[in-house]
């Protein structure tokens, strides 16, 4: 299977060592997803970027992408009047995680179990779902850290690589990245997070305004 961006955020939640999704990384996947989504698209050309006091994306293109879930962030750009990423990213994203959910399911990588009893009235059992290849996810994870901790230069990763690894680690809890790894490595990732920004201005910042503007209600949970 080859994944889209959104599908391997979602899986790098996972812990191979716990053999779960653990808590701590279920906030604000969401936003996560369709940051990466708004990463893809404008990576194939499907979004144009648009800078300026409120940067964001116009839609480029008549056909929409064949990946149901970047089709339905693709179909919520206009291709005349800019939508902000901001826009972009938080209105929808406690849906983004069934969508994607979904697709991983269909593809074999995930199981989704019957929430029966009392779990229903949880608002994580959703989320409790089954890994069936926990070293695609070992894969994925070895593809965020590399870059970072062989100090890879920046500009000699693609796109699509600087994305998985800067939006996998925004609000990451030391779940890919360990407390000393980080400090190790700080100018290596603040590197990176300098290209990401060059190559889609202002998404990272719109992802971030997004999680703190929810983080002191407690919000950021997905469906």
């Amino acid at each position: 299977m080859i994944m889209t961006l959104p599908q391997k955020l979602y899986l790098l939640g996972y812990s191979p060592d716990k053999e779960k999704f653990e808590v701590d990384n279920l906030q604000f996947r969401g936003q996560r997803l369709r940051a990466g989504a708004l990463a893809e698209l404008v990576s194939d050309q499907a979004l144009a970027v648009r800078p300026g006091k409120r940067p964001g994306a116009v839609r480029l293109g008549d056909a929409p992408p064949k990946d149901a879930f970047l089709a339905e962030v693709w179909k919520e750009t206009s291709p005349e009047e800019p939508r902000s990423w901001l826009d972009l990213i938080q209105p929808s994203a406690h849906r983004a995680e069934s969508s994607v959910r979904e697709q991983l399911a269909a593809a074999g990588e995930i199981g989704i179990p019957e929430i029966k009893g009392l779990k229903k009235l949880s608002l994580l059992a959703q989320h409790e779902v089954p890994v069936h290849h926990p070293d695609h996810v070992t894969a994925l994870r070895e593809e965020v850290r590399e870059p970072v901790l062989q100090d890879a230069d920046p500009l000699t990763l693609p796109p699509l690589a600087l994305a998985l690894t800067v939006i996998s680690a925004e609000s990451d809890r030391h779940h890919l990245f360990s407390r000393d790894e980080r400090h190790a490595h700080e100018a290596t990732i603040e590197a990176v997070r300098e290209r990401f920004d060059a190559v889609f201005p202002g998404l990272r910042d719109a992802l971030r305004t997004s999680m703190n503007a929810l983080r002191p209600s407690g919000g950021g949970w997905g469906q």
